[in-house]
């Protein structure tokens, strides 16, 4: 999957309270997860997904409105977590959640390519395979088709390398084009989400 490291080092702290900043968070956490990585498009966008408090509120009520103790995570991998919290996450081999603005979760799993299961490079990795489930069979599915796109996206690049090389090639062509605006189309569609959410909040018209 696509893990990305989130950037909280230039983030001001926002006025109010947490439950009023759910766009920019999802907005600075690319709309996806930081522990799965799975997008909120196929869950059907950001009404479904969850700001997650790094540090729970249970435990640390003085960070419960703190921008940079908040990220974006989908609701089973918050459902997971709750207010799960060993150490701080100052040594990936203690058991621990390692802060996404410190790492790219990317380098703390290897991707058994195979079965599309993840391991844990560290300790701290480990627990979270366990503690969130991350091999779970909607995942292993989701890693399954990244994995795939992947694939394809390279052999479209050398067919179309192959077709450049000839112009009695009319008919392939054409069909090269067809697959890959289908497949340029399927990657899209994964990553847009459905609304944003200014678009449900606005008051409802009367019917006449």
């Amino acid at each position: 999957m696509n893990w990305k490291k989130i950037d909280k080092n230039n983030r001001k702290q926002e006025d109010g309270i947490y439950t009023a900043w759910k766009q920019q968070i999802a907005d600075e956490c690319y709309h996806q997860c930081v522990y799965c990585a799975i997008h909120e498009a196929p869950w059907g966008g950001i009404d479904h997904y969850h700001i997650d408090h790094f540090r729970p509120q249970s435990k640390f009520d003085e960070l419960k409105n703190k921008i940079t103790n908040l990220y974006y995570s989908c609701p089973i991998c918050n459902k997971f977590k709750s207010d799960d919290w060993k150490n701080e996450p100052d040594n990936l081999n203690d058991i621990c959640y390692p802060d996404p603005s410190d790492h790219n979760y990317s380098d703390l799993f290897n991707w058994d390519k195979t079965n599309h299961t993840l391991e844990g490079i560290y300790v701290s990795s480990k627990y979270l395979v366990n503690r969130l489930y991350l091999n779970r069979p909607q995942l292993i599915y989701e890693r399954r088709e990244y994995f795939l796109k992947a694939k394809a996206d390279a052999l479209i690049s050398e067919v179309n390398r192959l077709i450049q090389l000839s112009d009695d090639l009319i008919l392939v062509k054409e069909a090269f084009e067809i697959i890959s605006s289908l497949a340029h189309h399927l990657h899209i569609r994964s990553t847009i989400s459905p609304y944003k959410l200014v678009d449900i909040k606005k008051p409802k018209k009367n019917c006449e």
